[in-house]
């Protein structure tokens, strides 16, 4: 069995942020495990994506720790730090860069000395001793079965976070398509889950940044010109976050690799309309407006939950009534009916009887309702003729990156000792300048996190 000092599971940007601090503090034998080591979903599935952090917060974030420096220092430039270092600190930048950032980042700790990669899922791990026995599936053939049967005293799940599904829609209309949020969040897969030949209404459930950045993929779908079809490159559109760290797309409007049919009718009605390329009607519902960032010397109101950069900028024009109606784009429904291509509907205290409404008359839903922590390995505390497993009764506690756990003998919110977390399933409360209790959710945050509360997890063990 392989002994380590500690086992940290998820390689994406908490991973990250945990490998680098607890290096930093010279823990140097570690065992890293992922299925894939492919950067999480900020580099796997949301590169085209424009992320609401600016450039300067990102290289503020990686520099803050003494691995990642020495990494940026010995790597060969230029390289994908260098490439951010060339931007203006003060905007934003694609997911794409991010994305490179951290795959640097991650190849770099792989090459340290004492840090042993796995490709693997980790099915459960037990406590006993002061020792977390982990247990891998077994699906990477090429790792030593030592390291899938490893040991450490630390334990830190960066295990990540999926968007939450739902069949509310099921009662109002079975007959409605459900698209996935990650694909529909990525505008290059866009044209590809419509029907280019007939109209589709479709309802988006949620106004926070990735229900706000779908509603913008589809309107881009719908209103490209076929000028910009013909004069931008073939590469996907310049588009997480953080939410987390959702996403927002960039300025940058270039066309979907996938070709977008161009029917002869639907152009806008208003003289300043788009030409539209799609027949699409896009309902955003809603249960509050709009909630936008708002930067002051002492900080960031709604830093976490409000919209930011050019995903604010397009909701502003676009949905708060900042664009003239006469040149809001409109399009033709099956039955004759012109409607605008967007909209946005308050659910209002009666939400049951706006879906009854307006959900019969739609085509798909998308639903962007958040994200809710990816399942964890089992987790069991005790020796193996008495163990009990904990993984569906721990809490996070969101200050210290540990966990708590009530005993079977009584006690109550019982520190599991050597168990920590990090990333978008696992981040740090903070207050922002007028009080208000966020997720501090996006790969900067986790750095912040991580290099705080890093003395705590070196005296374990």
């Amino acid at each position: 069995m392989g002994e380590f000092e500690a086992i940290v599971v998820g390689a994406g940007p908490g991973g990250l942020a945990t490998m680098a601090a607890l290096l930093d503090t010279g823990i140097s034998r570690i065992l890293w495990v992922d299925r894939s080591f492919g950067g999480g979903r900020l580099n796997e599935l949301y590169r085209e994506i424009s992320s609401n952090t600016k450039v300067g917060i990102y290289l503020d974030a990686i520099h803050s720790s003494a691995t990642c420096r020495r990494i940026i220092d010995s790597t060969p430039k230029p390289n994908a730090v260098t490439r951010l270092e060339e931007l203006n600190s003060d905007e934003t930048c694609q997911l794409e860069l991010a994305g490179d950032m951290a795959m640097m980042l991650i190849n770099g700790i792989l090459e340290i000395q004492g840090v042993e990669k796995l490709v693997d899922r980790v099915e459960e791990v037990h406590y006993n001793k002061e020792l977390w026995k982990m247990k891998a599936s077994g699906c990477s053939s090429s790792s030593s079965s030592s390291l899938k049967q490893a040991s450490a005293p630390q334990l830190h799940l960066c295990t990540g976070s999926q968007p939450i599904h739902s069949d509310l829609h099921a009662q109002y209309n079975h007959n409605l398509i459900v698209l996935d949020l990650d694909e529909c969040l990525r505008a290059s897969h866009l044209p590809s889950l419509l029907p280019p030949d007939s109209h589709s209404t479709i309802a988006v459930i949620g106004n926070s940044h990735s229900g706000i950045l779908v509603c913008r993929n589809l309107y881009e779908l719908a209103t490209f010109s076929p000028s910009a079809l013909t004069s931008t490159s073939s590469t996907a559109p310049s588009s997480i976050s953080d939410s987390s760290t959702l996403p927002s797309i960039s300025e940058s409007n270039t066309s979907p690799s996938t070709p977008i049919s161009t029917p002869d009718s639907g152009s806008g009605s208003g003289s300043g309309s788009p030409t539209l390329t799609r027949q699409l009607s896009i309902l955003n519902f809603r249960r509050r407006p709009n909630k936008y960032a708002e930067y002051r010397q002492d900080g960031i109101i709604w830093d976490n939950t409000g919209l930011k950069g050019s995903t604010a900028e397009w909701a502003k024009i676009n949905l708060d009534n900042e664009v003239e109606s006469e040149s809001r784009p409109e399009t033709h429904t099956d039955t004759g009916k012109i409607e605008p291509v967007l909209r946005q509907v308050d659910l209002g205290d009666n939400e049951s009887s706006i879906y009854a409404e307006h959900l019969p008359k739609c085509t798909h839903i998308i639903y962007a309702i958040g994200y809710e922590s990816s399942p964890l390995p089992a987790l069991y505390l005790g020796p193996p003729s008495a163990s009990r497993r904990i993984d569906q009764d721990i809490e996070f506690d969101m200050h210290s990156s540990g966990f708590t756990c009530d005993l079977k003998d009584g006690n109550e919110n019982v520190r599991v000792k050597g168990l920590f977390g990090a990333g978008i399933a696992f981040p740090e409360q903070v207050k922002d300048p007028q009080g208000h209790v966020e997720a501090a959710v996006g790969l900067a945050k986790f750095f912040k996190f991580t290099q705080r509360v890093k003395g705590d997890w070196a005296k374990v063990g």
